[in-house]
C-alpha cells in the first residue's frame, strides 16, 4: 500500500479560497495560523500557539516617516540659500535632519532594530509551533519553518522587478548626497562664500530627495493584499508534508521543530521567536522555505539586504544532498535572517528568477494557479533526504 501524502496543493488552494488574503496581525492570517495548527495536532506531538506584540506597519510605511523628515531637511536647506543671517546653522540642522533619515532606512530595514515602529499602532501576531520528539534521544533540534501571513501588493516590483532594488539604494543615495551637501554648504556659508553653482546645488538636490523619497513612500505598496500562494504557503505547504513523513518515520537524534510564523512582511514573527528561545536553540540548524513553488529552486546563503549572513557549512552540506545550487539574494529577505543575525545555523530555500531575483513576489498573481507541484515535491524530497542523512551521522 503506497503511503499517504501530505496534499500540499489542495492546502494551498484551501487557504486561498476558504481564508483569503492574510496580512500580518489580521484576523485572516489567525485563521490561517489555526487551520495549520489543527493540520498539525494530528501529526506533532506538542503544538504551541505563540502570541508576540509588534507594531507591522512601521516595516513599510517607515518610508513615510523618512519623507517627512527630508521634507524638513530638504526646506531648511533650501532656505539657507535666501537667509544670509546665521545660514551656517540652517546647514547644520539640515545635515542633521538628513542622517536621521538615512538612520531610519538603515536601522529600520537593513538592521531590523524596530527603530520607528513606535510611530504606529501595536498589534498581536501568532507563530504556531509543532514538536516531534526523537525517537531515541534528542542530540540537536531542527527547525523546518516558513510562513503563513501574505503580503500588500508592491506595484513598484512589478514595474522594476529585479531593478527596483537600485531603486531604494537610488532613493537614499540622494539623501546622502544632500546630507553631504548641507555640510559642505555650511563650510562654505562660514567663509562667506557663494556662488550661482552653490545656491543651484542647494535647491536641485533637496528636492530631488523629496522627489525620490516621496516617490517610494506613497507608490511602495498598495492596499491590495495579494493571496500568497507562493509566498508563501508554499513553504507551509512543504513544513506540513514534513509533519506528516516524519510523524510516520521518526528521526532517533533530532527534535523536530515545524513553524509558520507570523509576520514575516514585516519581520517579527521570527525575530520574536529567537529572542525567547535564543538559549534552547544555541547549537540548533534551521532550514527555512520560503516561494518555493516557482522558479528554481536555491540554497540562500546571504542576505545582504538585511545584512545576514547564513551558514555556509549547512548550505554546502544541503547542497550534497539535493544539488540545488547556492545563491545569495541581493535584495529583500527571509526569517533566516532572524537566526543568523543571532549567529544560530540558519538557511533559506527559495524559488528564484534567472536573475537571481525572488519569484513571484508582492504581485497579485500569486495565485495557486502558478504554483509547480513538482518543484513542491522535490524541495519536500530533497528536506527529508537531508534530515535523515543529518540524523543517521549525530
Amino acid at each position: 500500500m503506497q503511503e499517504e501524502k501530505f496534499p500540499m496543493m489542495k492546502f494551498i488552494k484551501q487557504i486561498c479560497e476558504e481564508i483569503g488574503p492574510r496580512l500580518g496581525t489580521s484576523e485572516n492570517e489567525y485563521a490561517a495560523g489555526l487551520k495549520i495548527k489543527k493540520i498539525l495536532e494530528s501529526q506533532a506531538d506538542k503544538v504551541i500557539l505563540e502570541e508576540f506584540s509588534c507594531h507591522p506597519q512601521a516595516f513599510l510605511d517607515f518610508t513615510k516617516v523618512a519623507f517627512v523628515i527630508t521634507c524638513l531637511a530638504s526646506g531648511i536647506l533650501i532656505a539657507s540659500v535666501f537667509i544670509s543671517y546665521a545660514s551656517f546653522w540652517f546647514s547644520f540642522v539640515s545635515f542633521l535632519l538628513y542622517l536621521y533619515g538615512i538612520t531610519i532606512f538603515l536601522f529600520e530595514q537593513m538592521y531590523l532594530k524596530e527603530y520607528v515602529d513606535f510611530f504606529f499602532p501595536q498589534r498581536t501576531g501568532t507563530n504556531v509551533i509543532g514538536k516531534l520528539n526523537a525517537a531515541r534521544e534528542r542530540k540537536k533540534i531542527v527547525i523546518c519553518s516558513a510562513h503563513h501571513d501574505s503580503a500588500y501588493e508592491f506595484p513598484l516590483f512589478e514595474k522594476y522587478k529585479s531593478k527596483f532594488g537600485l531603486l531604494a539604494y537610488f532613493t537614499v543615495s540622494t539623501i546622502i548626497f544632500s546630507a553631504t551637501f548641507a555640510i559642505l554648504k555650511g563650510i562654505f556659508d562660514l567663509l562667506t562664500y557663494s556662488s550661482f553653482l552653490l545656491n543651484s546645488l542647494s535647491i536641485g538636490l533637496p528636492v530631488l530627495s523629496i522627489i525620490m523619497v516621496g516617490y517610494l513612500a506613497f507608490n511602495l505598496h498598495s492596499k491590495n493584499v495579494i493571496l500568497g500562494a507562493q509566498d508563501n504557503l508554499s513553504g507551509v505547504a512543504v513544513v506540513l508534508g514534513l509533519a506528516q513523513y516524519f510523524s510516520a518515520h521518526r528521526l532517533q537524534n533530532i527534535e523536530l521543530w515545524l513553524i509558520s510564523f507570523s509576520c514575516e512582511e514585516c519581520m517579527r514573527g521570527s525575530k520574536r521567536f529567537v529572542e525567547k528561545h535564543y538559549e534552547e536553540l544555541v547549537d540548533s540548524i534551521t532550514i527555512n522555505f520560503d516561494m518555493v513553488g516557482k522558479g528554481e529552486i536555491s540554497i540562500i546563503s546571504a542576505e545582504p539586504y538585511f545584512t545576514a549572513k547564513h551558514s555556509l557549512e549547512l548550505a554546502k552540506d544541503f547542497q550534497k544532498i539535493s544539488n540545488f545550487p547556492i545563491r545569495v539574494v541581493h535584495f529583500g529577505g527571509t526569517d533566516a535572517a532572524s537566526f543568523s543575525k543571532k549567529k544560530l545555523k540558519a538557511i533559506s530555500i527559495m524559488g528564484l528568477t534567472p536573475d537571481k531575483y525572488p519569484h513571484t513576489w508582492h504581485t497579485l498573481s500569486d495565485t495557486p494557479e502558478i504554483i509547480e507541484e513538482e518543484l513542491l515535491e522535490n524541495t519536500l524530497q530533497a528536506t527529508i533526504k537531508f534530515l535523515l542523512h543529518l540524523d543517521s551521522s549525530l
